[in-house]
């Protein structure tokens, strides 16, 4: 790259300097030729003589002297031109001379930078060779390596295949005891699943036995509370019916015995005999009125007897003319008893009292018992 800059600079050179010398024969030429040719006439133009009067000469002379200053001028001014470029040709020429110099020198550090580079080039060509011998080196020592390190991946390749052998056999031997124990495990859950099956088949008719016998339970319930209500009924009927037949005949023996005694008696019925009657049908009924109250109260417990035996609630009763449950407070008693006495109470079907004591019973305090 340098030498060919080198050249290319020395190649303008020369035709620079050739182009110099070109300039210079051309003005030296035409320096020449003008005074060849201005000689002996006024502007470049010949001067013909003719016989003329002195007037005319005297007029041609003076302008032929004025001419001839006016040349003299322009050669002046010709040679001053003339100067003036030689001496820029001469410093052109002493520029162009630095600038060789210049040149050469620019040549010789050139040359010196080449050989520089040359030297620097066979240097790291040495460098380079040194460096391909080291790699050579260094690549038979990696290929020793990797050869050393190829035997031991195989030997450890080895070793992983026989441990990788053996360990799958011990698998194989533990997956067949797992595939055993699955099995005899499968087997086990499925005679327990047989067995949970039975025994929840079994709970299922137990269950449907149970709620069978809390149906019949609450049919017999409900048939005791009717028999109770019938027989209840059916009592009273009963007691009503004798009551009204005593009530008869005590009306026909107290008629007779008016009749006998001459109707002092009549309308006017002794005072102990009517305050025994009227206390007798009063106590009697309101009493077995009470206890059927009692009996419906204690058909709504559920084994009163194991929990409740031996204790006692007072209730304040009070009802409708048909039965029906109007109110019930506890006034006092065990707590327990109490709550579920209050709670019986509140589904218990009392039975209609009759009219004739209505009054009496219409609220009333029980003394509640469960049996």
């Amino acid at each position: 790259m340098s030498y060919k800059s080198n050249s290319k600079l020395s190649i303008a050179i020369i035709v620079s300097i050739i182009l110099h010398v070109i300039l210079i024969i051309i003005l030296g030429y035409r320096a020449m030729y003008d005074n060849d040719v201005n000689y002996g006439s006024v502007n470049g133009n010949a001067i013909d003589a003719i016989m003329v009067d002195p007037s005319v000469m005297t007029e041609q002379y003076q302008r032929q002297l004025k001419a001839q200053v006016s040349q003299k001028q322009a050669e002046q001014q010709r040679q001053q031109q003339v100067d003036e470029q030689a001496q820029k040709l001469q410093e052109q020429q002493l520029a162009q001379q630095q600038r060789l110099k210049e040149l050469e020198k620019e040549r010789l550090k050139v040359e010196q930078l080449q050989r520089q580079e040359a030297e620097a080039a066979q240097a790291a060509q040495l460098a380079r060779q040194k460096e391909e011998e080291a790699r050579k080196v260094k690549e038979q020592l990696e290929e020793q390596k990797r050869q050393a390190e190829k035997q031991r991946l195989e030997q450890q390749q080895a070793e992983l295949a026989k441990q990788k052998a053996e360990q799958e056999a011990k698998l194989k031997a533990e997956r067949e005891l797992l595939d055993k124990q699955r099995e005899e495990t499968l087997r086990k859950q499925q005679e327990l699943a047989k067995q949970e099956a039975k025994a929840k088949a079994e709970q299922e008719l137990i269950e449907k036995q149970r709620i069978e016998n809390e149906r019949k339970q609450e049919e017999l319930n409900k048939q005791k509370e009717e028999q109770a209500k019938r027989q209840a009924a059916e009592k009273a009927a009963a007691e009503k019916a004798a009551e009204k037949a005593k009530k008869a005949a005590q009306a026909k023996k107290d008629k007779e015995l008016d009749n006998l005694l001459g109707g002092l008696t009549s309308g006017a019925p002794t005072p102990s005999g009517g305050a025994a009657a009227r206390k007798g049908v009063s106590d009697g009924e309101l009493n077995k009125y009470k206890s059927l109250v009692q009996n419906a109260i204690s058909n709504k417990f559920i084994n009163p007897n194991k929990l409740y035996s031996g204790r006692n609630c007072v209730l304040d009763i009070q009802i409708a003319p048909d039965g029906l449950l109007l109110d019930v407070s506890a006034k006092g008693g065990d707590d327990a008893l109490c709550r579920e006495a209050l709670a019986a109470t509140k589904q218990a079907v009392i039975p209609k009292p009759a009219s004739g004591f209505y009054n009496q019973v219409k609220t009333m305090t029980i003394d509640f018992q469960p049996k």
